[in-house]
């Protein structure tokens, strides 16, 4: 009495506890396995339009490469001839745009359109020295550099026009960033005003397709975030090309994209660039315009930050933290 019956071949009813204590786990391994599943999927994709992305970006880089004008030599000289007084130096740097590649006017290219307005403005005759390179990469500056202080050591003034090129080619930001820093400060060592127009936004070149266009854009405008940066710590200013001249782009690509590849901009795409970086041309060289009261050393649209401004900022430490702006030693390029 008192005592429980089994039956013989008859198992005794475990209680509930135990029964949900065996489900647990298996419940928690399902959900692993799902979560996982999700992750691996997203991981996938992510590869997949990574891949896609890539293809199509080497496929438009072979097919919009710029060789249908054959070489071109940037021009220069002097502008505002007849104008009175020593001319004032202005220099050219950068990849196809600062040479003016697509314009069919040589006279609407950036250089020469920059040169005669910063000799109306100034009422003083333009000496202009380009040594733009179709092609370019920011690592092409070191080089280019060297050749502009050869022929002409006593600069005012240095446009330089950099970065598509680096988008293009898939470039790490840090290697985009550190020699056009390492350039700005040793121009600005050197007692040269420079100004920088930031990498303009790829993702208005309508040849481009989904998702590569979308790449573009947000590299492009990363970019330009990053070079800001660098440039205005080096002494430099900045005129961005993706907020001024993006929207006109992205609205009017049949007037402002060249028709020989709708790549680089026309002759009035480049007289766009060049209303927007003259203001600050003409505020480097001391000679403000009156319709220009007051020119900020970074031009840009207010209230577009980038939500990726972080990556751009963390790159520009790792550059800064790798040149030296007062050592005569010339700064390496990073590693890491």
């Amino acid at each position: 009495m008192g005592t429980q019956r089994t039956w013989p071949g008859r198992r005794m009813p475990q209680p509930r506890a135990d029964s949900e204590r065996r489900r647990a786990p298996t419940a928690v391994l399902r959900l692993v396995r799902a979560v996982t599943m999700v992750l691996g999927a997203a991981a996938g994709l992510l590869a997949a339009v990574a891949a896609i992305t890539t293809a199509e970006g080497l496929f438009a880089r072979e097919r919009l490469a710029p060789t249908r004008l054959g070489p071109i030599k940037p021009r220069s000289g002097r502008f505002g001839v007849h104008r009175p007084g020593t001319p004032l130096q202005l220099g050219m740097m950068g990849d196809s745009l600062a040479v003016g590649y697509g314009a069919f006017d040589p006279e609407q290219t950036p250089g020469t359109l920059l040169a005669m307005g910063l000799a109306d403005a100034a009422n003083r005759p333009v000496e202009l020295t380009n040594v733009g390179e179709v092609g370019a990469e920011a690592t092409a500056l070191i080089a280019q550099l060297a050749t502009l202080l050869d022929e002409q050591p006593a600069l005012d003034v240095v446009v330089i026009v950099i970065g598509a090129n680096d988008v293009m080619r898939l470039k790490r930001l840090t290697d985009a960033l550190w020699p056009l820093s390492e350039t700005v400060r040793e121009l600005r060592r050197r007692g040269v005003q420079v100004v920088v127009a930031t990498c303009p936004d790829l993702g208005t070149v309508q040849t481009f397709s989904q998702p590569l266009r979308f790449f573009a854009h947000w590299s492009s405008r990363l970019t330009a975030t990053g070079q800001a940066i660098v440039v205005l710590r080096a002494g430099g200013r900045t005129v961005s090309l993706a907020d001024t001249l993006g929207p006109l782009f992205r609205r009017t690509p049949e007037e402002m994209f060249s028709t020989h590849d709708h790549l680089h901009p026309s002759d009035a795409g480049y007289r766009a660039a060049a209303r927007a970086i003259l203001p600050s041309v003409c505020a480097a060289a001391g000679y403000t315009r009156p319709q220009d009261a007051h020119v900020p050393h970074r031009v840009y649209r207010k209230g577009s930050r980038h939500p990726l401004a972080w990556l751009a900022f963390r790159a520009s430490r790792r550059v800064g933290a790798r040149l030296t702006a007062s050592s005569g030693v010339r700064a390496q390029a990073p590693t890491a």
